[in-house]
Formats: C-alpha cells, sequence, structure tokens
C-alpha cells in the first residue's frame, strides 16, 4: 500500500503574521522555513522555537515548528513526534478551521498509533474542505489500517474523483480490494495503475503478486520481468520468477532463474537455498548440497539450514 502520505510533508506556511514593524519574531520565522526547505530540521527548530518565545500565539509558527519535528520525528524520534503533535493542536486552537493542520495533525496521530483520533482531525479536515483530495486518501489508508475496508475504498474512490489518475490513490484502492479477497477487482485497479503510471516497478510487482495468487503465472512472470527491467537486481522479483516456473513444474528454466539470483546476490542465503531446493527437486543432488552449504556458510547460526545439510549429506554420502 502506498503509504508516503503517511509521512509528513513540509507544508510551510509563509505568511508572517501580523505584529510590529521590524518584529524578531518574523525573522526567525523566515530562517526557519529556508532551514527546513533544506531539510535542516533541527536548526529550522530551533528557529521557530526562538519565534514562539517571541510571540507565543504565532500560529504559523506553531504549525510549522510541527512539520519540522514530524519530519525529525519520522526517523524515529518518538519524543519529536509527540511534541509535534502538541504543536499542531497549538496551531489550531489559535486557528481552529485550518484545513491543512488538521490533516497534518491526522497524519501524525496515525504514525503515532492513534488510528482513531486520526480519523477524526482527517474528516473534521474534509467537513471544512470537502473537496480536499488529499484529506480523503489519509483517511482511506487510516480506514485500511483498522480494517474498515469498504469505508476505505469509497474515500479512494473520492479521492480519484477529485484526483483523477492519482496512482497512490488506485493502487491502495486495489489493496483493499486484494484485503477483502477479490483479487480480480485488485487486479484491474492495478492494471489502470500501471496505464498510468508504466513505470512504477511497484505496481509491476504487486500485479505479478496478485496473477501469481490466480494462478496465472505467465501473467505473473511478465509482470516480475517488467519489475526487473525497471528495478534490475531486484531480489523478490528475480525470487518470484524462479518460484513461478517452479509451480509451473518447469524446474530447468526455474533453476536457470536461481541461478540468475545467485550470480547477482551471491551473498543473500535465501538465493542459494531457492537454487538449492529446485537442485533437489531436479534430482542434482551433490549441487544441491553445494547450495545449501554456502547458504548455511552464510548463516551459520541457521540450525534449519544446518539440518538440511545434514539430512542432504546423509543422501549422498558425504
Amino acid at each position: 500500500m502506498h503509504s508516503g502520505c503517511l509521512l509528513l510533508a513540509l507544508c510551510l506556511a509563509s505568511a508572517a503574521a501580523p505584529g510590529l514593524a521590524g518584529d524578531k519574531a518574523d525573522d526567525h520565522f523566515l530562517r526557519g522555513n529556508s532551514l527546513a526547505q533544506q531539510r535542516q530540521w533541527s536548526e529550522a527548530i530551533a528557529e521557530y522555537r526562538e519565534a514562539l518565545r517571541l510571540r507565543p500565539r504565532y500560529a504559523e509558527a506553531h504549525y510549522n515548528l510541527a512539520n519540522a519535528l514530524d519530519a525529525r520525528g519520522a526517523a524515529g524520534e518518538q519524543a519529536d513526534r509527540s511534541a509535534a503533535i502538541e504543536e499542531f493542536r497549538h496551531a489550531l486552537s489559535l486557528k481552529p478551521y485550518w484545513v491543512e493542520a488538521h490533516n497534518n495533525l491526522g497524519l501524525a496521530l496515525q504514525a503515532a498509533g492513534d488510528s482513531k483520533g486520526a480519523a477524526a482531525e482527517l474528516r473534521q479536515a474534509i467537513s471544512l474542505k470537502p473537496d480536499y483530495a488529499e484529506a480523503h486518501f489519509n483517511l482511506g489508508n487510516v480506514l485500511v489500517d483498522t480494517g474498515r475496508l469498504d469505508a476505505a475504498i469509497s474515500e479512494y474512490r473520492l479521492t480519484l474523483v477529485l484526483r483523477p489518475g492519482d496512482a497512490a490513490a488506485t493502487g491502495n484502492l486495489g489493496y483493499a480490494f486484494e484485503r477483502k479477497g477479490e483479487l480480480g477487482r485488485a487486479i484491474a485497479e492495478l492494471r489502470q495503475m500501471i496505464r498510468a503510471t508504466p513505470d512504477d516497478p511497484e505496481a509491476h510487482f504487486k500485479l505479478g503478486n496478485l496473477l501469481a495468487d490466480q494462478g496465472d503465472l505467465d501473467g505473473a512472470i511478465t509482470e516480475y520481468r517488467l519489475t526487473l527491467l525497471l528495478r534490475p537486481g531486484d531480489a523478490a522479483a528475480q525470487d518470484n520468477v524462479g518460484y513461478a516456473f517452479e509451480r509451473k513444474g518447469d524446474l530447468t528454466r526455474a533453476i536457470v532463474e536461481y541461478r540468475a539470483a545467485v550470480r547477482s546476490r551471491p551473498g543473500d542465503v535465501k538465493a542459494h537455498y531457492n537454487l538449492g531446493a529446485a537442485l533437489e527437486s531436479a534430482g542434482d543432488l551433490n549441487a544441491a548440497l553445494d547450495q545449501y552449504r554456502q547458504a548455511s556458510e552464510l548463516d551459520p547460526g541457521n540450525s534449519g539450514l544446518q539440518a538440511e545439510v545434514k539430512r542432504l549429506a546423509g543422501v549422498v554420502g558425504h
């Protein structure tokens, strides 16, 4: 599912609040904006805090401070995300009808694990601006996370009415149908997404997985190959091509694909194991044992691999 919108983008408020001529708060605010645009979050945060020290009711500074804190908190600093939520609330206490602030507070709350609070803020943003596509999209994501798939589908459809051809909304709509078990609908949405963004490797990969789940292995292989053209060396796509040939009963082609995966990822345990398993199924036990041993050497603490080596060594006699 596309969740990029769950990470707060820097939505800078640029209009300085009215104040006395030469008010230093505005200078700090504008310096904060410049630093934030360069992603110098800590320095920007210091400037916004100084602006607020000079003018505590500076709504725009609270809002931009929240965005900067959340951007830094996205790296895993929980204290920053909590502080960001507090600053969004400060901004909204001063400007309660600020649509973007409700949206961004909703995103911050979802990132903090408060889905109920997130949904409430996003719905408030939509009530203030019914044609706010971003809030509909973000609400759809929250609803998917809470298992309300039909409601999420409605929000993604509204997003697409307001923002036709939106690849992220189309992809997430497909994901919601997949979660519902409606693979045919999910495939149709992904195909539509690919028509809009044909160079998106993730869309091709997801479509490959859905087609494989439906048993359309040739279609899946085509999508995995397109993924690899767009994203060379993609480990999951390489593995899945081999696995699809294996499911088709074509061990020769599966082994060719697994060998290609080992060549491109010689230090990948899974690549060696997959090749070993296919070789064993094809009856080439010595070659299979060699691959299991290489996998075990790469992951010496894996007791399951050690057991495979011991089992097959017993069969081949060394």
